[in-house]
């Protein structure tokens, strides 16, 4: 058997001879290029951009003057928002928003797979760029992603303005009657004010019942927070926080405090050291509890879901919350009763006199607090995103990404271009006919005495075309 091989001149040489068919496969590939991109929908990608703000807490500050610890803290906070963008908890709201009145609504897992979550290099920005089958529902999906993850970061906050909202028109209701009740008393026993000792009593009292007024607002709306928290909770990865000692042992101390300072203010006023004092502590202790769930949350949370972490050190917070407002309550309740004791001592006029001031003037006082309340929690919410905000919103894109018809063109020709010399070889390779004296010497180990012309014979036209036709894929020398 003949060994062929082939050098470059010889691949030269065959390219030469099997241009053609070259060409024609080329031309095949280039076609099935074009005619794919025109069957492929096309997609369209709308890009968002986010400022995410990187929080600096007593965690991160202790590790701030250390070498790249500014970096470190800003590319993992990018990358815990980037994580949540992409989870459950973010994307399904926004299928829910975009396909409600859609008839096909995709599946959280269809949708996750064309949402793509890029941190910037150089800022702390998170550019979120989502793929669709239309320009606008592009559009749609990046924005409601965006609005999904601020509206989860605010949810705590709008809990607690919606309570704080309703309690307030009850409380102007509740004034509105104890105003006029007082009224009607003051008519019907043609009464002025109490006498001096009703009226330090009465002063007394109206401090506690604003005190206990003032509880129950805070722990309705602690409720409402760890409500708010426990509805989060249920559609995340159930997690494990161990029952740390050091948080228990600032959960008793908060309650302690609070118990202790409800039981001082009645007799001093809030310029007075003791109550400074014992604010402040108050405060120290909150912050100590807070750190203290961050870290237990970031050690020993199962989950790695950076939004079911924050959910569970706000569980903490709230319930800590509860619990001292609730032993403050218990301490007010012992106080009011004592005081309510020493309210039967006076004559009936003076005590129904006193009684419906203290009911008027806690009312005004609670309407008060409530309307300061409701606006700071207004306010809250609108600077609580201050975390992530929107750069530039999601516009609707003009031109497809895919598919892109040039480039796509390109390498089907370059395939075909390639399976055209691939062919052409292998037709070279495969074609066993002696092509010169030096084969049939080296094939029959004889010497050549002498080469015979070929005398071909004339053909005809329907000969002659089926005679290329074979050159051409072919090539048989005779």
């Amino acid at each position: 058997m003949i060994q062929k091989t082939i050098n470059l001149q010889d691949c030269a040489a065959i390219v030469k001879k099997r241009f053609w068919l070259i060409l024609v496969i080329s031309l095949v590939g280039l076609l099935a290029a074009i005619l794919i991109n025109l069957m492929v929908p096309p997609t369209y990608e709308a890009v968002t951009s986010l400022r995410v703000k990187v929080p600096r807490g007593l965690a991160t500050s202790l590790l701030s003057d250390m070498p790249g610890a500014s970096t470190a803290d800003s590319r993992q906070n990018l990358a815990n928002y980037a994580e949540m963008l992409k989870s459950r908890t973010v994307v399904q709201p926004a299928i829910d928003r975009v396909y409600a009145n859609e008839n096909v609504v995709p599946q959280y897992e269809q949708l996750v797979g064309r949402i793509n979550v890029q941190p910037s290099k150089t800022a702390d920005m998170l550019y979120v760029r989502v793929q669709a089958r239309t320009p606008d529902e592009a559009q749609l999906i990046a924005n409601a992603l965006s609005d999904s993850l601020i509206s989860l970061l605010t949810a705590e906050q709008g809990a607690v303005r919606e309570f704080i909202g309703q309690r307030l028109q009850e409380s102007k209701q509740e004034l509105e009657k104890a105003e006029s009740a007082l009224e009607q008393y003051k008519r019907t026993q043609k009464m002025v004010a109490p006498d001096v000792q009703s009226k330090a009593m009465l002063d007394k009292m109206i401090g506690i019942d604003k005190l206990k007024a003032e509880n129950r607002v805070n722990l309705m709306a602690a409720q409402a927070k760890l409500s708010s928290i426990d509805n989060q909770l249920a559609g995340e990865k159930p997690g494990f926080i161990a029952d740390n000692p050091l948080i228990q042992q600032y959960k008793s101390k908060l309650a302690d405090l609070e118990v202790e300072l409800v039981s001082t203010l009645p007799k001093y006023s809030e310029s007075h050291p003791k109550v400074i004092s014992l604010r402040a502590a108050i405060e120290e202790v909150k912050a100590k509890l807070k750190n203290e769930a961050a870290l237990v949350v970031n050690a020993d949370a199962a989950s790695g879901n950076a939004i079911h972490q924050n959910l569970l050190q706000g569980k903490i917070t709230a319930e800590a919350e509860v619990a001292a407002t609730t032993a403050q309550r218990s301490a007010l309740d012992s106080i009011i009763a004592a005081s309510d004791k020493e309210l039967s001592a006076l004559p009936a006029k003076e005590q129904g006199i006193t009684r419906l001031m203290r009911e008027a003037q806690v009312a005004q006082e609670i309407y008060i607090m409530l309307d300061k309340r409701y606006e700071e929690a207004r306010i809250n919410e609108v600077m609580r995103p201050s975390d992530v905000k929107v750069l530039d919103p999601a516009i609707v894109p003009q031109v497809p990404i895919k598919p892109n018809i040039v480039i796509n063109a390109f390498i089907g020709a370059l395939i075909g271009l390639f399976a055209g010399t691939t062919v052409a070889l292998f037709l070279e390779l495969t074609n066993w006919t002696i092509r010169n004296e030096q084969e049939a010497m080296e094939l029959l180990s004889l010497p050549v005495i002498g080469i015979i012309p070929d005398f071909a014979k004339p053909v005809t036209k329907k000969e002659l075309l089926w005679h290329k036709i074979r050159k051409l894929f072919f090539r048989r020398k005779h």
